[in-house]
């Protein structure tokens, strides 16, 4: 181990020195702070640090503190050598940010000792940091697979109509929401929230994600002929039957719906879920308030509806991580500000838009507070000429 010693006694520097170097340890000493400094400036810097407390100049109280400001990974392991015994001493030094101390005169055997304690330290921590890298960069590579999930696009002719925007609070997210084809005349969408954050909460968000998708049997009963597409009620009510809360330990809401493309008309079920909001062109906004429990519960029946819509009728669905925002002053965005966004943006913006409008309003309102939550929003507009049915596939 590489080892750096502050000492101005000559005696002391020469015993320190020789015995480290006796068993086997790499050692550079300095007479002073300011040398001692330069060292721990270079790369490579050495891993333990025996600083002398009082000497000309920098001292090796103000090397320590110098230290303990820097931001680095592996900060090494320091042993503060002293003639003060006194206790108010000492505790100023392991306050500045000392491991160890040593008084002299030392005994070598407790020199050793506490340098054996020093390397085992050493030795650990820097297995911490390479287990938490490994460690970051699985999240972070399983971040990146979760958000390659997420839909692209969908274009019905030349107008975009449907659009998203999903920001996790941490690398994963609980969240997660698709758009499917169904069949030729049916769009399935879906938006789901697991309790909780990181990577427990974005597997079981992944596992319905396999789940929801057209040839699983749980969306489409291919075994009907032809194929039956199942009711949204339906939908949730197998979803609560596979994920029950006594053996996942977690719950998640969602709201799922099938949109038929020729008659225009969305029929949605709700578990506890935020609900779904129509944005017609010129009347208000309408709320879809159906909704259950939660899933995973099996409390009380989820409920359906059924609804049409209007050529230029704007829908979205969104998780409770817009309007739980919050922003310096600990206040939420809340629904009415949600709501009055909609009314803003609804009258020129197109469909990608008045997301990208809504997820900017979010953000500027929350500022410099970090997010809490995951934010997802995914919103589809009824074109005003109906052209060819679009083709839209599953992620899965």
């Amino acid at each position: 181990m590489r080892i750096l010693i502050a000492e101005d006694d000559f005696t002391s520097r020469s015993i320190l020195a020789g015995v480290l170097k006796k068993e086997g340890h790499e050692v550079t000493a300095t007479i002073n702070g300011a040398e001692a400094w330069k060292v721990l400036q270079q790369s490579g810097a050495p891993a333990l640090c025996i600083l002398d407390w009082s000497m000309p100049g920098i001292d090796g109280l103000e090397v320590l503190r110098r230290v303990r400001t820097q931001q680095t990974d592996k900060p090494p392991y320091i042993i503060m050598l002293t003639a003060k015994g006194e206790k108010a001493d000492i505790i100023e030094g392991l306050a500045a940010g000392a491991n160890d101390y040593l008084i002299k005169p030392f005994d070598v055997g407790e020199l050793l000792a506490r340098v054996e304690v020093g390397r085992r330290m050493v030795e650990m921590q820097a297995s911490l940091v390479e287990a938490l890298q490994k460690n970051n960069e699985a999240i972070s590579a399983a971040g990146r697979i979760q958000f390659s999930l997420l839909p692209k696009h969908f274009s019905a002719g030349d107008q975009k109509n449907f659009a998203w925007k999903f920001k996790p609070c941490d690398d994963v997210g609980g969240d997660i929401f698709n758009v499917v084809s169904l069949d030729a005349d049916h769009v399935g969408l879906y938006l789901l929230d697991v309790a909780g954050h990181g990577i427990p909460s974005a597997m079981i968000s992944v596992m319905v994600y396999q789940l929801l998708n057209p040839q699983s049997g749980i969306l489409v009963d291919h075994s009907a002929d032809p194929p039956h597409i199942l009711e949204p009620e339906a939908v949730l009510n197998l979803l609560d039957t596979e994920f029950p809360l006594m053996r996942f330990k977690r719950h998640f809401t969602i709201v799922y719906a099938v949109l038929d493309l020729v008659s225009n008309t969305l029929t949605y079920s709700n578990a506890a879920h935020c609900a779904p909001i129509i944005i017609p062109r010129e009347n208000d906004l309408k709320i879809l308030t159906v909704s259950g429990t939660v899933i995973g519960v099996s409390a009380f029946a989820f409920g359906q509806e059924t609804v049409t819509l209007n050529p230029g009728d704007k829908v979205v669905f969104l998780s409770d991580g817009v309007v739980e925002s919050r922003n310096a002053n600990n206040e939420l965005f809340g629904e009415e500000r949600l709501y009055q966004t909609l009314r803003e943006l609804r009258i020129s913006s197109s469909i990608d838009d008045l997301v990208q409008g809504l997820y900017a309003k979010v953000m500027k309102f929350a500022g410099t507070q970090p997010a809490d939550d995951d934010i997802s929003i995914l919103a589809f507009e009824i074109k005003d000429e109906i052209c060819s049915v679009p083709q839209i596939n599953s992620l899965i």
